[in-house]
């Protein structure tokens, strides 16, 4: 890992300067941060193009006032990104193709538009949310192609990096990466949920490079990662995250034995789990885990319940279709007196709820087929994609991870989509491939 923080020693400059610039020159990183994107992308550093949009999304989910200008250049980026996609289309050739899964989703969230309370935010969320689709698959097949498994290595220990840069400001300025309000760790992000769903996200894509590239990483690489990663997701204290992680490992066990256990052992593990709910807390009891799985919050699910109720009763004036990307902050923030004082801020939590409250049942469901329909493909190749599914259908439903789009979680999902859909990143496995999907 010090070899990789030695390779990459000038463009760790570069993070840096934009971090400097942004915090204390101001509207000057409208003019530095473009200038270098194109300085990159002359000398041909689409490597460095990509991961530094991961940095700037990363940034863009903390609530310091000092890195707002984060929040406001990434869509810069994003944009930027999209034109030197158009111009250099030669360099991506074959294209992904994993965004046409999700067209039937696309069309809808524009219909839904006709129909929105904020036209210009609803277009802007909409906009980002396929030009995110359509560039991430593409950038990491094109860096595929042209570093191989090295630009895996070097998105994780990237990844990890800002997992310990979180240690390390906690350190220097604890206040900055400790909520003490809430008295939880959020390293470099703007709340521990927003962490813990980024650690088990990371966790994820880590699991799947190990499953694919076996001699990929050292022992001693691995040990760094997965204790960054875990470190950061027992400090946060998010639950739902650590669920996922224990979900993913479980589930993997099964199937590594056989594809067929392991379905039917999903099937039991789901009834058992709604049989013994009510049993949870006092197992926790037992066990000396109150103040981990904060016992005092759980069934009220730290104001979920509050905020699920509530987009439930607003998801039955618009039923079957909505109002489109944006509507759930616009209705969230419209009532935000009413239910901070019912214990909730912030958005609603659920994936499934919030997909359902902008688009409508129609847009849910389609928006479910298209996810399921990319791991039935990706289940055809390697058997690790059923344990990343049920852990990430899991995370999706206390976390608002499938309405998203400029924000890290939603890159790490798309790059571990893309990586177990395409089996030219790796052997596709015999059994699996006589695996027969419906």
């Amino acid at each position: 890992m010090i070899e990789y923080y030695k390779e990459n020693l000038q463009f760790y400059i570069i993070l840096f300067v934009w971090l400097l610039v942004g915090m204390v020159a101001g509207p000057v990183v409208y003019l530095v941060l473009p200038a270098s994107l194109i300085l990159m992308r002359q000398k041909g550093m689409w490597e460095e193009l990509f991961i530094g949009f991961f940095f700037i999304l990363i940034l863009s989910d903390s609530e310091l006032p000092v890195l707002l200008f984060a929040k406001n250049i990434k869509i810069v980026y994003l944009v930027m990104l999209a034109g030197f996609f158009i111009k250099d289309n030669e360099e991506f050739r074959p294209f992904s193709k994993i965004h046409t899964y999700f067209i039937p989703f696309f069309i809808i969230g524009i219909i839904c538009l006709f129909f929105s309370p904020s036209l210009f935010i609803g277009f802007q969320k909409t906009f980002s949310y396929i030009l995110m689709f359509i560039l991430i698959p593409n950038f990491v097949t094109k860096l595929y192609r042209d570093h191989k498994e090295t630009f895996f290595r070097n998105l994780i220990f990237f990844g990890a990096t800002i997992c310990i840069a979180g240690f390390l400001l906690y350190f220097v300025k604890k206040e900055y990466a400790f909520n003490a309000i809430i008295g939880r760790y959020n390293g470099i992000f703007g709340n521990p949920n927003g962490l813990g769903l980024y650690a088990f996200l990371l966790f994820a894509l880590f699991f799947t490079l190990n499953d694919i590239y076996e001699d990929l990483f050292s022992r001693l690489e691995k040990g760094i990662v997965y204790f960054a990663i875990l470190f950061s997701i027992i400090f946060s204290n998010s639950r739902n995250a650590f669920i996922s992680v224990v979900i993913l490992i479980v589930f993997e066990n099964f199937f590594k034995r056989s594809s067929f256990l392991g379905i039917i052992m999903s099937i039991i593990l789901f009834s058992a789990s709604l049989l013994i709910s009510d049993y949870i807390p006092i197992l926790i009891r037992q066990l000396g885990l109150e103040s981990f799985f904060r016992l005092n919050t759980l069934q009220e699910l730290s104001g979920r319940a509050v905020a699920w109720q509530f987009a439930w009763h607003k998801i039955q004036n618009n039923y079957f279709l909505s109002r489109g990307f944006g509507y759930d902050e616009f209705t969230m923030r419209a009532n935000y007196h009413m239910l901070s004082k019912m214990g909730t801020q912030g958005g609603v939590h659920s994936s499934y709820l919030s997909l359902w409250l902008n688009f409508g049942l129609v847009g849910m469901l389609v928006y479910l087929r298209s996810f399921f329909l990319t791991f039935f493909k990706a289940i055809k190749i390697n058997r690790v994609s059923f344990s990343i599914m049920y852990a990430v259908l899991f995370s999706a439903a206390f976390e608002g991870l499938f309405i998203g789009s400029l924000n890290p979680q939603m890159i790490i999902l798309l790059i571990t989509i893309t990586i177990l859909c395409d089996s030219d990143f790796h052997r596709v496995d015999a059994e699996i491939q006589e695996l027969e999907i419906a």
